[in-house]
């Protein structure tokens, strides 16, 4: 998170909106193509650190474990999702055709 404390101190003043809504709007505006190589990329991501956890934990359990690991890190997984939303923002950015 360090890397972005800065865009982030006031998190309404971010380039007109909060990381969110930043990468929803730049989502929303680009070329098809660029959008989904971006959701592709999220999925990627997703199932990748799906697969590892479920290396750990049954498949059953797992929803009841994310439950309880958010309740118990909720600050800072907010956080770290402004970062994921920054990250993605940046890729759609280089994505997008000149």
């Amino acid at each position: 998170m360090s890397k972005y404390a800065a865009l982030l101190e006031d998190e309404d003043d971010i380039f007109g909106g909060t990381p969110k809504s930043k990468f929803w709007d730049m989502l929303t505006t680009p070329h098809e193509d660029t959008s989904k190589a971006v959701l592709d990329d999220i999925v990627t991501n997703y199932a990748i650190l799906e697969h590892i956890v479920k290396q750990n934990i049954q498949e059953e359990k797992l929803n009841d474990y994310l439950k309880f690991y958010y309740k118990e890190h909720e600050q800072e997984i907010e956080e770290d999702k402004k970062s994921v939303y920054l990250e993605f923002v940046g890729k759609i950015v280089c994505k997008m055709p000149q």
